[in-house]
């Protein structure tokens, strides 16, 4: 079994895999990892019987876009899974060939989305990966990663709204029960999540006619199933891409040894 670990801007996706296969996993607020003691205590409420399974645990490998909170990475996960901790980026290189302009500047976790979706659905593929930003990754038909577009998720909306004016109040995100809004929270409900939507229609359909003809569609990230009703893209999801990726890339790389 591989324990996958997914550090985002807002949330830590941990993931129990075997094979392809997510057995268990538990999410918890990225900020909890500054603490060593909060995000021990969020990994023993999901995982608490996972030393009964210690011998069965082969690696521990992670991805994390918060350079910041490496150590705390390293430390937490290492102590409680008791395996060393192999971050993406840091000697294991993501094994897809990257056509971006500077190839260091793409996010690791956006390559490990593209290595994914390319092995699990082939070559000719558009990511939408819904997290703290919506990026639109592209794996070209010749399996090589393109590039894609990056613009503010959901939540980045919501708290630039809240923060950013002096009467609007903070709205937390659900299904807009209509598309004009008749009071403020409403009417920021509905502008988000008609607006979020809107704005993956344009750019994907302006995606497959211009450079992606025939390309497959998968999203991903957590705010992927409250986008999709409103989208005639959005048919495929994939909720524990990343994970699977690193349960993939994990694999490549037993196979070398």
């Amino acid at each position: 079994m591989l324990i996958a670990v997914d550090v985002g801007n807002t949330n830590v996706t941990v993931g129990v895999l075997k094979d392809s296969l997510v057995l268990r996993s538990v999410k918890f607020p990225t900020a909890l990892l500054r603490s060593r003691k909060k995000a021990v205590a969020a990994l023993r409420f999901k995982f608490g019987d996972i030393h009964a399974m210690e011998k069965n645990i082969k690696a521990v490998y992670a991805c994390s876009v918060v350079p910041a909170l490496k150590k705390n990475l390293l430390s937490v996960f290492s102590s409680f899974f008791k395996k060393d901790v192999i971050v993406i980026g840091d000697g294991v290189v993501v094994p897809i060939i990257n056509r971006y302009r500077i190839p260091s500047q793409v996010g690791q976790d956006r390559l490990v989305n593209a290595y994914a979706g390319l092995k699990m659905f082939g070559p000719g593929i558009i990511i939408v990966d819904f997290g703290t930003a919506i990026t639109f990754d592209i794996v070209s038909k010749k399996a090589e990663y393109l590039g894609g577009l990056i613009v503010p998720g959901l939540r980045l909306m919501q708290d630039a709204l809240h923060k950013k004016t002096a009467l609007l109040p903070y709205v937390e995100l659900s299904k807009p029960i209509e598309t004009i809004g008749k009071d403020t929270v409403s009417s920021i409900r509905s502008g988000i999540v008609y607006g979020a939507a809107g704005m993956c229609e344009f750019i994907i359909k302006r995606l497959i006619e211009k450079e992606c003809k025939g390309f497959k569609v998968i999203t991903t990230g957590g705010d992927a199933e409250l986008i999709r009703p409103y989208s005639s893209y959005l048919c495929v999801i994939e909720e524990f891409l990343i994970l699977k990726g690193l349960g993939l890339i994990f694999k490549s790389q037993s196979s070398l040894r």
